[in-house]
Parts: C-alpha cells; structure tokens; sequence
C-alpha cells in the first residue's frame, strides 16, 4: 500500500479512521461480558502485541462498548515502577462510591 495514503499511522492510543479487523475479537469479550453479567464463569482474555498496533485503541473500543451495556468500567495505566495497590486504590474507591450513588438513586426512586 502507498506509505502516503495508508489510513494506518501508529500513535499511543490514537484511534484510527477504521478499526478494521477487530470484530471478531469484540464479539468474544461481549461473550464474556455478558456471561459474567449472567453469573457465569469464562476465560480470561490477554492481549499483546508490539507498540503501535493497537492494543490501547481496542481495549477503549471494548471499554466503551461495555459501558454502553451498562457494565462499568475502569481504565488503569501502569507504568513498571508503581505498585499494584497504589494505582488499584484510588480508582477502586471511584468506582465503589459511583456504583453507591447509583443504588442511592434507585432507593430514592
């Protein structure tokens, strides 16, 4: 393909004009989602890949697909010289007092 003209321009996290290639990956976790909404078990699914392929892109994709379901999500970087505890903590509190708002609501209602 002419280098010029190629929509495909690697960049850290920055989505490309067409996520070509992917659907059937997304079906998979919307599977797994949807068993775990269930209370049923599944694997665990683990990406990899060299830098710039679009690990970050998809893994947003499947976030916001996620969400738009109703299943909340949390999105965690971690750069190697941080601990676990540290970048879990802070962002499991968000999201506990976010699911509390929200049963507060419905016992309002």
């Amino acid at each position: 393909m002419d280098p010029i003209t190629n929509p495909f321009s690697p960049g850290a996290g920055a989505p490309p004009p067409e996520l070509a290639g992917r659907d059937e990956l997304r079906e998979k976790v919307r599977v797994v989602l949807e068993r775990i909404r269930r209370g049923l078990s599944s694997k665990s699914m683990l990406m990899i890949g060299l830098r710039g392929v679009g690990k970050t892109v998809l893994l947003d994709r499947m976030r916001n697909d996620a969400e738009k379901t109703g299943i909340h999500t949390l999105r965690i970087e971690a750069p190697e010289k941080r601990s676990l505890p540290a970048m879990l903590a802070p962002e499991l509190r968000q999201a506990l007092l976010r699911l509390s708002r929200i049963e507060q609501v419905k016992n309002f209602a």
